[in-house]
């Protein structure tokens, strides 16, 4: 698990949960590690609206109030995107672990408590949707491989605000793993996006390299 950065703005609208006795103490044991999952990819016995073989977890929801949903009450979503929700079955022994995707009406159990959930989700390299959600891209950049990050710099250059853009392009650059690519992607930055970069955010940039 993954704690957002301290460099980077945090996220709004991320999911909530309540402290319920129903919920495994290990699913709150696992948020003191961090919220962001790097493995995540979890297989369905059926396709999903995002791919043949499964479906994504993004972000854990933290401590707070209950996600106002359109579920059912015994279903506990502990992470949601959209309209897709991974949810407690507090109906069910385990817990079960239910993937719910409202839009298509897919109700889904994937595990039949959650250490099997964790155990099920796998580490792929993320790849983003035609249209990726706010919480899917920020999750993708967390925990880009190489093979991912011009994707990822692609669709941050082009769709996100400039000074937004600079803030990842200066946390890639401080990942071991992908200074390559970074560095490749900040070549670009200097040639065509300098000038839409503060001041400061152009000194975090430089001072990465």
């Amino acid at each position: 698990m993954i704690s957002w950065p301290v460099s980077l703005k945090p996220l709004s609208a991320l999911p909530t949960l309540p402290h319920d006795p129903r919920v495994p103490e290990a699913y709150f044991a696992l948020l003191q590690t961090g919220q962001w999952p790097t493995r995540f990819f979890c297989p369905t016995e059926e396709p999903t609206s995002e791919g043949l073989t499964g479906a994504s977890i993004h972000a854990f929801a933290t401590v707070g109030p209950r996600l106002a949903t359109p579920l059912p009450a015994h279903l506990l979503p502990f992470a949601a995107d959209g309209v897709r929700y991974w949810c407690f079955d507090l109906a069910t022994p385990g817990p079960a672990i239910r993937y719910i995707d409202w839009e298509v009406d897919q109700w889904l159990t994937v595990a039949t408590d959650f250490d099997q959930f964790l155990a099920r989700l796998q580490r792929v390299s993320p790849r983003l949707s035609p249209k990726p959600s706010e919480q899917e891209f920020a999750h993708a950049a967390l925990i880009a491989d190489e093979a991912a990050l011009p994707q990822l710099a692609e669709y941050a250059r082009s769709e996100l605000p400039s000074e937004r853009y600079g803030e990842w392009l200066a946390f890639w650059l401080k990942q071991p793993l992908l200074r390559h690519a970074a560095e490749s992607e900040l070549a670009f930055a200097h040639q065509y996006r300098w000038q839409a970069f503060s001041p400061a955010l152009q000194s975090r940039l430089t001072a990465a390299l």
